[in-house]
């Protein structure tokens, strides 16, 4: 299996590429509209592409990292005995919107079958089937969490050892 850490690189890599292609394209496009008058019709779907990627693949890292939204005023506010309980509510609860997110993209990934982009004629279904793999990866990064959440706050005895007496 893989560990997660090497997943987390992988997604920060590609990240990183998507972010880069779309600066590359978007900046050729306009060297290339603004000096030699010439479009680049293809670079938008390019653009399009590796922007959908980086968003989502931007999404597992800030999850694996633990960076998404919290209220941190808020949670500096709690007695540091209930800051791992935020933490679990927080896993709960983006861990729910995840789920709702991985349930409703297969059913967006088939509606989009049909279509293409304009010019690449790239079908869209391959540029959206992004959003399940990198979706699975956030929930089960936060499930994971979520375990090891629970065994700091109930002891590993209480998991290990809880029929034996």
């Amino acid at each position: 299996m893989i560990p997660l850490r090497k997943i987390e690189n992988i997604f920060s890599v590609l990240t990183g590429i998507s972010l880069a292609v779309v600066f590359i394209v978007t900046f050729g496009q306009v060297i290339q509209r603004f000096v030699f008058q010439l479009p680049m019709p293809w670079a938008t779907d390019v653009i399009r592409i590796f922007f959908v990627y980086s968003i989502f693949l931007g999404m597992g890292v800030g999850v694996f990292k633990k960076a998404h939204l919290n209220i941190d005023v808020l949670v500096q506010a709690f007695p540091s005995w209930a800051k791992p309980w935020f933490d679990l509510l927080s896993n709960v609860v983006v861990s729910v919107f995840l789920s709702f997110v991985l349930y409703f993209s297969i059913p967006f990934i088939k509606a989009n079958a049909d279509q293409v982009t304009p010019y690449l004629l790239f079908p869209m279904s391959y540029i959206y089937m992004i959003i399940p793999i990198a979706v699975s990866f956030m929930v089960l990064f936060l499930l994971l969490d979520t375990a090891k959440l629970l065994v700091s706050l109930f002891g590993r005895d209480r998991f290990t050892n809880s029929g034996s007496r």
